[in-house]
């Protein structure tokens, strides 16, 4: 409750200006609000088709605008309120809907170009600023236009002569319209290496990921034991954002590891070529704390029995894990493909209290946030 009557807050500090003229107007009150929630995707070298950094840029695009801020579906979040607040919550308030609206209404006028804020200085190239390490794709890997989904798992060398701890890892894809998710491993037994390009192609192929060969056990997507050979180191999918690891938190990546990326690919109808690029940031040394993944169900699914009888529209998979000791959970997500449409994951307490981690009601293959 307290979120909501901050964010009504702040809402009507907003519109306060807007008595003096009758009308909002861009600069002293539409722009901030634009800046601050659309411009991030919305700008030269983004995800998004086309830019919003100017008046004119939002005049243009006004009415559909007005449209996706009405019902929601911009700025893009798709997590269900709940009992708990995420950081980086893309939702606007109320009021600042109810302003972008009365400003289109009213014919969008610019208004004086004094009162208008500056851009946020954005990056110029990693949202986190110089990684410690780049690391790219040996050579491009050749998506046809057409044809099946591909996955597809690719051995980015290292070679680092010490143990070294990550605190952050950003993605970025070459050829964005045929990707759609990209998980991170590290190897140290050399397995990967091996099946590296036997097939006459960058990389090798196999559905279930890489850690799926005769020489490696599976690993659950987290796991980053001290003495592990080989484990998760997290994830990129479509929509998503890099964000540091909360402080004393780190992945350990061993000796001479290689870094595995596993990518699914979607045909676009347009052949592409492929040269995903990896910023590591490292930490200064070992956490403090130990931090581990929990995937329900695990395996992404494939030990879970998961059969849907024809015909059925409401079919519902469920897990649980019982926690054997207390602790504190600093992070949430949710994946699945085509045929979800919705998901939900709770905690149950020891007294029985039941609390809504996070929720999806409508599931969006196409964004995964």
């Amino acid at each position: 409750m307290k979120s909501h009557l901050c964010c009504a807050l702040i809402g009507l500090a907003l519109v306060r200006p807007a008595a003096a003229t009758d009308h909002p107007t861009f600069s002293g009150d539409v722009a901030r609000i634009i800046f601050e929630n659309c411009t991030p995707c919305h700008r030269p070298g983004q995800a998004a088709p086309f830019s919003l950094t100017t008046h004119e840029d939002v005049r243009r695009r006004g009415r559909q605008i007005g449209e996706v801020v009405g019902d929601r579906f911009m700025p893009p979040w798709k997590a269900d309120e709940g009992d708990y607040v995420f950081r980086h919550d893309r939702r606007l308030s109320d009021a600042q809907i109810r302003l972008v609206l009365d400003w289109i209404a009213a014919g969008m006028p610019e208004g004086d170009p004094v009162n208008l804020p500056p851009l946020p200085a954005f990056p110029d190239q990693w949202p986190l600023g110089e990684p410690d390490l780049i690391l790219q794709m040996p050579a491009a890997f050749e998506v046809p236009a057409e044809g099946r989904d591909i996955y597809r798992n690719f051995v980015l060398p290292l070679a680092l002569p010490e143990e070294k701890w990550i605190r952050a890892i950003d993605f970025r894809p070459g050829a964005k319209s045929v990707v759609h998710h990209s998980l991170f491993y590290f190897d140290a037994t050399g397995s990967a290496r091996e099946l590296d390009g036997k097939d006459g192609q960058p990389g090798y192929s196999n559905r279930m990921g890489p850690q799926r060969s005769n020489r490696v056990e599976p690993s659950f997507a987290g796991d980053n034991a001290e003495d592990a050979q080989f484990g998760g180191l997290g994830g990129w999918a479509l929509g998503g954002n890099a964000r540091e690891l909360p402080d004393g938190l780190a992945m350990r990546l061993p000796k001479g590891a290689d870094f595995i990326l596993s990518t699914h690919f979607h045909p676009s109808g347009k052949a592409e070529a492929e040269i995903s690029t990896v910023a590591l940031y490292f930490a200064d040394g070992p956490p403090e704390k130990q931090h581990t993944g929990i995937q329900l169900p695990p395996l992404f699914g494939a030990l879970s029995g998961l059969d849907i009888p024809p015909g059925e529209s409401e079919y519902v998979l469920e897990d649980t894990f019982t926690l054997p000791v207390g602790v504190q959970a600093f992070g949430v997500s949710a994946h699945a493909h085509y045929l979800a449409r919705t998901m939900r994951m709770t905690a149950t307490f020891p007294d029985g209290t039941v609390k809504v981690l996070a929720g999806i009601g409508d599931w969006d293959f196409a964004w995964q946030e």
